[in-house]
């Protein structure tokens, strides 16, 4: 199933020419979308720049949170282990995982993995989620 998008946001606004336009699809316990990195994204000799994988990882909790717990949050924690390079001309497969509930605080766990199955970052994080009202007025906002 395709989830939602944003018409503006950075990562996956369908009509932001300099956004990623990342597509999200979500599976029985699974969030992902793939990601082949352009050659604006490089921060160092074809490797991409670390606060872009961020900007990624933090975008698909989000989405796994919406997907798992049925509203949105906001992220209060990324913690990012880059595990290999993320270079020009690959090919990942980024995918989260709600990993608990705690109230006032939701558990993600988020990864980024090349086509040859190698894990190129991990992340793990903290949402606060909305409060039902925001969550719905965030949400009607993304149909328009």
């Amino acid at each position: 199933m395709q989830l939602p998008n944003s018409k503006s946001c950075f990562v996956c606004g369908t009509h932001n020419p300099n956004g990623l336009q990342l597509t999200f699809h979500a599976e029985e316990d699974r969030v992902w979308a793939e990601f082949e990195p352009k050659s604006w994204m490089v921060g160092y000799e074809n490797v991409i720049h670390g606060g872009l994988i961020s900007t990624v990882l933090d975008e698909i909790v989000i989405w796994t949170a919406y997907h798992a717990m049925g509203r949105f949050a906001v992220t209060a924690e990324l913690n990012v282990r880059f595990r290999q390079p993320l270079r020009l001309g690959d090919r990942v497969t980024v995918e989260g995982h709600f990993q608990e509930d705690r109230g006032r605080m939701w558990m993600v766990s988020a990864e980024m993995i090349r086509s040859d199955g190698r894990k190129l970052a991990e992340g793990t994080a903290k949402l606060i989620p909305m409060t039902l009202e925001a969550s719905s007025q965030f949400e009607a906002a993304l149909k328009r």
